[in-house]
């Protein structure tokens, strides 16, 4: 039988830390999720899926019914982060304060830009001031770009969440 196993450091590492969800509806944390994905896609012989994941959990932080919750939490987020790929995926990327504030500060550093480069004669001072702020302006739309491809890049996986949400997953404690 083919599997996926993962070797998690700690139960709080797999899972976001910052949610007050119950743990059976707790979302995945975001690098686990991408290790997950990650996995599960290098786990694949061509075209073929393997037949199972396994999570390989702390045996320090056993507990009676965790790995039933940790197992409902897992199928939860793939389903959720399936249904927010396909439905909602721009929408978050560009709702985000930071993408406002970049998408501005982009606006503001271009027009500064032109403005210095408009009145001269490429003097290399002014010059260099003119691409300094094309190059601040291009650094505000990092974060928000790098929103955008993450959404992009789990739009195109949509199929894989689809799969993960229905596989079988095993919890192993070492």
């Amino acid at each position: 039988m083919e599997e996926v196993a993962l070797r998690v450091p700690s139960i709080g590492s797999l899972f976001d830390q910052w949610s007050a969800e119950p743990l059976e509806r707790r979302p995945l944390d975001d690098d686990a999720r991408e290790r997950i994905l990650d996995a599960w896609s290098e786990g694949k012989k061509g075209r073929q899926s393997p037949e199972r994941l396994c999570l390989v959990l702390p045996e320090s932080e056993r507990k009676e019914g965790l790995g039933d919750s940790i197992l409902a939490a897992f199928r939860f987020d793939m389903k959720e982060t399936r249904l927010d790929s396909r439905y909602r995926w721009i929408r978050r990327s560009f709702t985000a304060r930071e993408s406002r504030i970049g998408f501005l500060v982009f606006f503001v550093a271009m027009v500064i830009s032109v403005l210095i480069s408009s009145g001269t004669d490429g003097d290399s001072v002014e010059t260099l001031f003119s691409q300094t702020f094309v190059v601040i302006a291009w650094v505000a739309l990092w974060g928000p770009a790098g929103r955008f491809i993450r959404g992009a890049s789990y739009r195109l996986e949509q199929k894989t969440f689809a799969e993960l949400e229905q596989v079988p997953v095993e919890i192993r404690w070492e």
